[in-house]
């Protein structure tokens, strides 16, 4: 005869947790970047609209589902910085399929521009608010603000190196998503952290967080925040 269960029905089995969604997000975050760079850095952009597919799927879905999960998790960052990345990568292919098109040619650099704007503004939110995450999520809030600072600013000004440049720094954001990806993946695995995402780079502010608990997520997910005994 089996012996009774002692966990709650629908319960996971024990030494379970519920996965981190993190991995997921960084991953399509990095994809959608790392074609997109390919086009800024000076690709046929004849060639363009290869990349609509990705970007939309992967670099939009993908990482709303992704930022949903981490809603769940309690991980506000994650979640809002997944969700509105998604957003851009679902309104950008819209943009650049359907709207650009329509546009006068003298004008549509500025559209351009006037486009990526809020969304570079929103990414100095975000590095801001990741200081006392972990140091690989700063660097690829920062690696990705320079990104749409530089890409706005090479719009506005019809710039093809600054253009470039923008290029250049969006291979470097989609090293920093998957090498945090990479950690995620090989820390959840293992149980433990092998690969180092290095902790709470803004340890010079915790007077202002009144000695909280630190998670311990590469997104600050509460599922792996230490347990304390009962």
């Amino acid at each position: 005869m089996s012996q009774p269960s002692s966990s709650a029905p629908g319960a996971p089995p024990p030494g379970l947790t519920a996965p981190d969604p993190a991995p997921l997000g960084l991953i399509a975050f990095s994809l959608a970047n790392i074609i997109q760079s390919f086009f800024n850095a000076g690709i046929n952009p004849a060639l363009f609209p290869a990349a609509f597919s990705l970007e939309f799927f992967v670099g939009g879905l993908v990482q709303m589902i992704a930022g949903i999960f981490e809603f769940r998790q309690g991980s506000r960052l994650g979640a809002t910085a997944f969700t509105v990345l998604g957003a851009f990568w679902l309104c950008f292919v819209i943009y650049a399929k359907y709207t650009v098109v329509t546009l006068p040619a003298g004008q549509a650099h500025t559209a351009t521009g006037l486009f990526l704007l809020p969304w570079a503004v929103l990414l100095l939110v975000l590095t801001l608010a990741a200081v006392r995450t972990t140091g690989v999520l700063l660097a690829a809030f920062v690696s990705t603000t320079i990104t749409l600072s530089v890409l706005t600013a090479g719009q506005f000004v019809e710039s093809t190196t600054l253009i470039r440049v923008g290029g250049g720094f969006g291979f470097l954001t989609a090293a920093f998503g998957l090498y945090g990806a990479f950690a995620g993946l090989v820390n959840g695995t293992w149980g433990r952290h092998l690969i180092p995402t290095y902790p709470d780079p803004g340890k010079r502010l915790e007077r202002l967080a009144r000695n909280k608990p630190r998670p311990t997520s590469v997104t600050s997910s509460t599922a792996e925040q230490p347990q304390l005994s009962s």
